[in-house]
Parts: C-alpha cells; structure tokens; sequence
C-alpha cells in the first residue's frame, strides 16, 4: 500500500473524529482570539479565511475536473477538501461568536441558528463539499454575514444604506469569483448555473427579510453591561457612581431582578454598549410595563448618543419617573428597532431600608 494510500485510509477510518474535535478546537480558538470586531488582526484573519476559501474551491474544482478524467483521488483533492472545510469552520464560527455577542437571542435566535446550522454542517456533511452549489452557496452566506459588520466598521456608520451596500457587494463579489471560476471549469458552473443561482439569490433574499424584520443582531454593537438602579450620579472623570439592589450571582441567573424604590422615586437605566473606534450611532431606551392582559406597554422611549472605542463599552442612561409597581422591562434598541439587549425587572415600593449595593462603573 502507497502512502497516499495509508494516509487516505487514515483520514477517512477517523473522520467521524477530526471533524468534531476540529469544531470545537477552533471555536475555542476564535473565542480567544477574536476579542473585538475592529482590530487588524480580526479582519485580516476573517478576509484571510475568505481567501483560502475561495481559492480552495477554485482548485478543487479543477482536481475534480481532473479526477474525471484520471478516476483517482490525488492527495491535493483530500487537502483542499480540507482546507475549505476549515476556512469555512473558521468563518462560521467567528460569525457565530460576533453575532452572538451583539443583539439579545429572545429576538436574533433565526439568524444565530442560521449560522449555527451552517457551523454544524460544515463539520459532520463534509460530502456536500465535492458539489459545487453547496460551495458557492456556503462561500456567499459567510461573504454577506462578514461584510454586514466589516463594512460599518470601516466606514464609520450603521444604517439600512450600509447593509444594503454589503448585499449589492456580496454579490458582485460573488458573481465575479463564478465567473473567474468558469474559466478554469466551463462545464462544471454550466451545469450547476440554475442551483447556483437559486441559491446564492435565496440566502440574499432570507437575510434581507431577517434583516428587515430585526431578526439580524444589531452587529457591530454590543451590550457589555444592562442594570437599572436606584440612583446614579457621573464623576468629571466620565465615571458613574450606581446604587441598587444586592443580588447575589444565582438571583442573577435564576429570577427576575427585583428593584425597590421609595414612592415617587425615579429609577435610571445604565448600560455600556461596545461599538467600533470612530462609529458614532443613536440608540434607544423603550421602557414598558405588563398590563393586566399580559401585554407589554411602552411608557416612554429614550433617544441616546454612543461613541466607539472604548473596551468596556460607551457609558449612558436614561431616566424614568411615575413608576409605579408591577413589572417592567428596559429594551435597549437601536433607532430602527433592532434589540440590542433586554432586561426585565420587578418593582415593587418599599420604605427604602432594604440591602443596598454602590458600585462605580
């Protein structure tokens, strides 16, 4: 048996194996690695994987081209397969972690298990990789979702104009590498044109409607920090000074925050929101009620300012008077009414004696 011959044999008795050993190493890997959305590093990384990508797919399908007609599998063809697969594991998986971070799942979770569904299958259908739709389809779907943050990273802004900027170059991108790829493999794009096509226009078509119905993070934005307390007051360092109620770490993740207050006594919703260096945007504080119906009411909507750059996110709050109890919740939205993160509390009136906390942010 050749050496190639062991190999092969190798790789295919413990595929099953690598595969989710794969996922999971480089999900770890990009976890620690990818700590901000706009740094060098980053990027270069991300367009680095889109690179391999693409040019894995261009060589693959020219070695299948030429396996066709040798009918034998060369260690280039196994290598490539693999290289794909791990650019595009990289590239999910740094999605995944980015949108995650951005946005609250109760209102994102379509277009997270969307990119889930995409990280899980590019390990464990490692087949669908020889088919050429199944490339193009799964190059585009990472092209659009990383040029939906890189684009308002280098451009400074954040809006409906930009998203719709990084479809239009998605597919002119991707339109121009299927054209580059018909030179080297005519028969093979003839033959898949209406699959590709179909597909590449379907996941254009989905992530508009996740976008336009607020399914899609509010990327590159993120929430670092959600609270509402019972007074605050800002140092001339730019620092905040917040007393609320003590809550241990399983009240945390267990049950609803619980705000007392005095009667009449106004509460301040804080939060610190990452964003990009130079971006500046608006965001909104919506704060509701649950009535007697059980629906959720807003009571008044609060526009604000944030300034990118700062590792712990932009500091703001909002102010809300005529509480009164029951239960309420604060969404952090963006101005087109993206979520950008939720917290829901209950209030309840108090003589103002209870375990108080004073922390600085």
């Amino acid at each position: 048996m050749s050496g190639f011959s062991q190999i092969r044999e190798f790789v295919m008795r413990y595929e099953r194996y690598v595969s989710p050993v794969t996922l999971v190493t480089g999900f770890i890997f990009d976890s620690l690695m990818l700590r901000r959305i706009d740094v060098l590093f980053t990027n270069a990384l991300l367009v680095s994987y889109l690179l391999i990508a693409s040019l894995s797919i261009l060589l693959l399908n020219i070695s299948v081209n030429r396996r066709e007609e040798t009918e034998g599998e060369s260690m280039l063809h196994v290598a490539l397969v693999f290289m794909m697969q791990f650019s595009f594991g990289g590239l999910f998986s740094a999605s995944f972690l980015f949108y995650s971070r951005s946005g609250s799942v109760a209102a994102s979770w379509p277009f997270l298990i969307l990119i889930l569904a995409y990280m899980l299958g590019n390990e464990f259908f490692r087949k669908n990789y020889t088919r050429l739709g199944f490339q193009v389809a799964a190059l585009f779907s990472a092209l659009f979702s990383f040029l939906i943050f890189f684009f308002p990273v280098i451009l400074s802004r954040m809006d409906d104009a930009i998203f719709l900027l990084s479809g239009i170059a998605s597919l002119i991108l991707i339109g121009f590498f299927v054209y580059v790829l018909s030179w080297f493999t005519p028969q093979r794009v003839k033959k898949g044109a209406l699959i590709l096509s179909g597909s590449v226009l379907g996941i254009f078509a989905l992530i508009n409607t996740l976008y336009f119905t607020n399914l899609i993070p509010p990327i590159p934005l993120a929430l670092k920090e959600l609270g509402v307390y019972r007074s605050l007051s800002k140092f001339p360092d730019g620092s905040y000074l917040l007393t609320g109620d003590r809550r241990s770490w399983v009240e945390s993740l267990f049950s609803t925050a619980v705000v007392h207050m005095k009667p009449e006594q106004p509460l301040y919703a804080f939060n610190a929101i990452f964003a990009p260096a130079s971006l500046s945007t608006d965001i909104v504080h919506v704060w509701q009620y649950r009535d007697d119906a059980g629906d959720w009411v807003t009571s008044s909507r609060v526009n604000l300012s944030i300034v990118g750059g700062r590792e712990k996110g932009f500091r703001t709050y909002s102010v809300k008077e005529n509480m009164f109890p029951g239960e309420w919740r604060i969404n952090v939205e963006t101005l087109r009414g993206q979520l950008i993160g939720r917290l829901t509390f209950r209030v309840i009136v108090s003589d103002g004696a209870e375990d108080l906390v004073t922390d600085v942010r």
